[in-house]
Order: C-alpha cells, then sequence, then structure tokens
C-alpha cells in the first residue's frame, strides 16, 4: 500500500488559522443564515487542479475538494450549486459575493486573504518545477531557471505565474490560458518548464511520460491550501470545527488516498 508522502500533512487543529477571527469578522454578514435561507451552499471551483478539482470523462467534477464540497453541503443540509471560477478571477467572484466557500486547492495568499478570510489549512505542498523530459537537464535552484533561455509556461492569474513574475524576471515566460491544457503544451515542447505545487506535478508526471520531476523535487517555496470564505467569523469557526471532525473521524484520509498515487520520498 502506498504510504502517504510526509508533506500531505493534515494541519488542522496544530497550527493557527492565518486569517484571525479578527480578521474574518467583517461587516456581521451571516453566510450560513443566507445558505440556509437560499438552500444551498455556492461552491466555486476552477476545475482544472488535480487532485482537487478536475472534470472525468464524463465532464463531472471530480477531486479531493469535490468530494468534500459535497459532504459538507449533506452536512449543512442543502443542495450544492456549484460556481465556475478561474484562478484569476477567484477575489472578483468572492468581492461580487458569487460564492460562499472556494474548494478547489486554493493556495493561501495576501491578496486573497485581503478580500475575503481562509479556514484552517487542510492541506500543505510547495512550489516545484515540471521539466519536459527530452530538454534532459534538472534544475535544482531558482537561479538556474531564471535565464532567457529557459521557456517557462505559466497559467495566468494564478500563485504559479506570481512565483514565477517575481522569482524569475530572466526567465522567458509563456502565458497559455487553459490550465486543463498546459501540461499537455508544456509535453509538446511548447515550453520547457513549469512552476506548480509539487503534488500536482507528482500527478502529472506519472501520467505523462514526457513530464519528468526529479526525485525528491526541490521545493522553491512552501504552500498550504485552504478554503476561501467571505469575512465572517462563524462561518470561519464553523468550517473549521467541521474540517477537524472530518479529518478525526478519518474521512479526509479515505477521501485524499482516493485521488493521491504518489511516492512517499517527498520531504
Amino acid at each position: 500500500m502506498t504510504r502517504r508522502p510526509s508533506e500531505l500533512l493534515i494541519a488542522l487543529a496544530l497550527v493557527t488559522c492565518n486569517a484571525s477571527g479578527e480578521h474574518c469578522a467583517g461587516d456581521g454578514r451571516d453566510v450560513m443564515a443566507d445558505i440556509r435561507a437560499h438552500g444551498a451552499l455556492r461552491v466555486a471551483h476552477t476545475g482544472d487542479y488535480r487532485p482537487f478539482s478536475f472534470t472525468d470523462a464524463a465532464k463531472a467534477p471530480v477531486g479531493i475538494d469535490v468530494d468534500l464540497a459535497k459532504r459538507l453541503a449533506s452536512e449543512l443540509g442543502v443542495s450544492l450549486q456549484w460556481v465556475n471560477t478561474s484562478w484569476a478571477s477567484l477575489v472578483a467572484d468572492l468581492r461580487a459575493d458569487r460564492y460562499d466557500i472556494a474548494m478547489s486547492g486554493v493556495s493561501v495568499s495576501a491578496e486573497r486573504e485581503a478580500a475575503g478570510c481562509f479556514t484552517s489549512p487542510y492541506f500543505r505542498t510547495g512550489k516545484t518545477v515540471l521539466t519536459r523530459c527530452a530538454l534532459d537537464r534538472t534544475f535544482d535552484a531558482l537561479a538556474q531557471l531564471d535565464d532567457p533561455s529557459v521557456r517557462v509556461i505559466v497559467n495566468p492569474g494564478g500563485t504559479n505565474e506570481r512565483f514565477v513574475r517575481a522569482h524569475l524576471p530572466n526567465a522567458h515566460v509563456i502565458a497559455h490560458d487553459d490550465n486543463r491544457t498546459i501540461f499537455h503544451a508544456l509535453a509538446a515542447g511548447e515550453a520547457d518548464v513549469m512552476i506548480t505545487d509539487a503534488v500536482e506535478a507528482q500527478l502529472e508526471a506519472r501520467s505523462n511520460p514526457a513530464l519528468c520531476l526529479a526525485d525528491p523535487p526541490p521545493l522553491f517555496e512552501h504552500v498550504e491550501k485552504a478554503y476561501l470564505i467571505p469575512k465572517d467569523a462563524r462561518w470561519q469557526a464553523w468550517l473549521n470545527a467541521w474540517l477537524v471532525r472530518i479529518n478525526s473521524s478519518g474521512e479526509f484520509d479515505a477521501v485524499q488516498r482516493r485521488y493521491l498515487d504518489v511516492p512517499s520520498s517527498l520531504p
């Protein structure tokens, strides 16, 4: 049986929430009351990020966060309403009150926290480099990537692009608008490397023989995943307690194992 890598840590009840209750107080909005009044939980997802939120052969949403969204709506006793979003529009959609919670492998960032607040982190990973195997070259440091001869592919609007723009100003950056096809573009030679979260890089390298990942992969920046919500301290506290419950019951572990099949060598 494949053992979970040590990067896949459930941080619930062991770390301090990035957004304090005071920050999350907002203007007194009661999100849970709105959810019950509407009879639906509005969940934003991008549908393009394995293993958290993607689509199967029938174009149905699947993934760790998809399964947990269904579990959350069931516990609230309401229906589940999917809200399609993108990494570029995630914050704008929150400000426009288009969703009650974003469950799509969302990375904690200052920009997103300024617009709403986060639950306790439930998953840890880190930024790494996925390469085109035909390149026959490895990268162990950002300085090796920060060169005009290195073509780095990015999906606009997400934390991967922000990381590349901030840390690789001299690299040749290539924008690819569809995150669902970005790995195929990399494999086909449209770029040399992609910076992404290690958990996604592992899954893509295992499923596409044209893509390569170092073992263990270098982690250039640690990343925490959490659920992005409107500013409502009561909603935040209820969700944090729910996360603790499903972790303690083993439900989270069961969902995670359904979608993850990665080696145990990550630091």
